[in-house]
């Protein structure tokens, strides 16, 4: 590539209802360049997933437990995998505490491809006390009680 940039994975190409475009989208990315295509907008519910894999719209699911509450990604998770989809962990602009939980999530399934926990660093402040911990692109979690993370109560206004 002229910048020395090759893409691997586009994150939700197309608005949210169009199938036909998140399809034929994914056919062009991966079998011409190889580039994977992940459902975001598209893979809401249980059913949104079973739609995906029956047309092979996609071939990775972004994982958001603000979109999805833990008990539906665990539902997506669990069907992605048996469908032989790639996953991919992300956020909404979330604080490191909620980035920090989907981040030992994603670490206890061991099955996520791709890692998108950059949220926090679109926060003016970082409220959060301990937690984890980011270097490039090494994440590094404690074995902390919970997930080690706290609120600093006083610099929330």
């Amino acid at each position: 590539m002229r910048w020395g940039v090759t893409p691997i994975l586009f994150e939700q190409p197309v608005h949210r209802d169009d199938w036909e475009g998140l399809g034929h989208g994914s056919q062009i990315a991966m079998g011409k360049y190889g580039i994977s295509v992940a459902a975001d907008e598209s893979c809401q519910s249980l059913d949104d997933i079973k739609t995906i894999v029956k047309g092979n719209l996609a071939n990775v699911i972004n994982i958001k437990l603000t979109k999805l509450g833990v008990f539906g990604a665990l539902d997506i998770i669990e069907f992605a995998r048996e469908y032989g989809l790639d996953l991919m962990i992300g956020g909404m602009v979330e604080t490191r505490l909620a980035m920090g939980f989907a981040g030992h999530l994603a670490t206890g399934f061991g099955c996520f491809k791709f890692i998108d926990l950059d949220t926090p660093l679109l926060l003016a402040e970082d409220p959060v006390f301990g937690g984890y911990k980011v270097s490039g692109a090494n994440y590094r979690f404690s074995n902390a009680r919970s997930h080690g993370g706290f609120l600093h109560w006083d610099n929330i206004v």
